[in-house]
C-alpha cells in the first residue's frame, strides 16, 4: 500500500526546488555582472561563487531528474521497498538543500548589535542596517556555510532581508537588535571570512557596531517554512 500524500508532497518539493535553484543561480550571476569594474578581490569572490553555484545547479538538476524517474516508477506501481526507501532518502536530501528541514551541526553564532557609543553626528550610522546583516550572510555562504538563520529565520535563495525606516524584516518577519546569525559549517573558515582585513568586522567596527563571533559544537538552524516561501514569492511578484 502506498503511503498517502507522499506523491503530492514530493512533487511540490521538486517544484519548489526548481524555483529555488533558478533564483539562487540568477541572483549570484547578477551580482557578478554588476560587480564588473569594482574591487578585484570581491569580483574574484563572486566569480568563484558563480562557478560553485553553476556546479551545484547542475548537480541538483541531476538529482531532480533522478527524483522524477523514481516518482514515475512509484506512480506506475512498480516500486518495491528498496525503491521507496531510496525515494525517501532523496526527498530528505532535497528538503535539506531547500532549507525545508531543520539542520544541526558544528558552526558559529554571530551576534550583531547597535553601537552604545555616543559619537555625535548621524545616529543612523551607528545602527545595524539590513545591508550589514546581508553582508555577513553573504560572506558566510561564500565561505561554505551549509545553513544560515537570522533571529530564527532560515535564509535561502528566496529570502529577503530588507529595511523600511528603522524596521528590518527577514522573510517578511520583523526582527530587532541584537541580531543572532547562526551558521553551520567549518567554524574556523567561517570566522576567517568575517575577520579578514577589510572584511565585515573591520568595516563596521569603526562605527562602534558590536559583532561577537563564537564557535559552537552544536548549532541548530530552523527550517524555512512553506508560508514564508509563498509570502516572499508573492512579495517578489508584487514588486515586479
Amino acid at each position: 500500500m502506498k503511503p498517502k500524500g507522499i506523491i503530492p508532497g514530493i512533487t511540490a518539493l521538486c517544484a519548489i526546488l526548481g524555483m529555488l535553484i533558478g533564483v539562487q543561480y540568477n541572483t549570484v550571476q547578477s551580482q557578478a555582472a554588476s560587480a564588473a569594474g569594482t574591487d578585484n578581490v570581491r569580483l574574484t569572490e563572486l566569480s568563484a561563487e558563480l562557478r560553485k553555484e553553476r556546479e551545484e545547479k547542475e548537480a541538483l538538476e541531476k538529482q531532480l531528474d533522478k527524483q522524477a524517474e523514481l516518482l514515475e516508477t512509484y506512480e506506475a506501481g512498480e516500486s518495491d521497498g528498496a525503491a521507496l526507501e531510496s525515494l525517501q532518502k532523496e526527498n530528505e536530501k532535497l528538503r535539506a538543500f531547500a532549507g525545508l528541514s531543520e539542520q544541526t551541526g558544528a558552526g558559529i553564532v554571530v551576534t550583531m548589535d547597535d553601537s552604545d557609543k555616543d559619537m555625535g553626528g548621524d545616529k543612523n550610522a551607528y545602527l545595524v542596517h539590513a545591508e550589514d546583516i546581508l553582508k555577513v550572510v553573504n560572506e558566510l555562504f561564500v565561505a561554505g556555510a551549509e545553513a544560515v538563520s537570522v533571529n530564527g529565520q532560515r535564509i535561502v535563495a528566496q529570502s529577503g532581508i530588507t529595511c523600511a525606516g528603522s524596521v528590518i524584516t527577514v522573510n517578511g518577519v520583523r526582527v530587532a537588535a541584537p541580531f543572532e546569525i547562526k551558521a553551520i559549517g567549518d567554524a574556523s573558515v567561517l570566522q576567517a571570512a568575517l575577520r579578514f582585513p577589510g572584511g565585515v568586522v573591520d568595516t563596521l567596527s569603526p562605527w562602534g557596531i558590536v559583532i561577537d563571533i563564537r564557535e559552537e559544537a552544536s548549532v541548530t538552524v530552523p527550517a524555512y517554512t512553506q508560508s514564508a516561501l509563498w509570502k516572499t514569492t508573492e512579495e517578489g511578484e508584487d514588486a515586479s
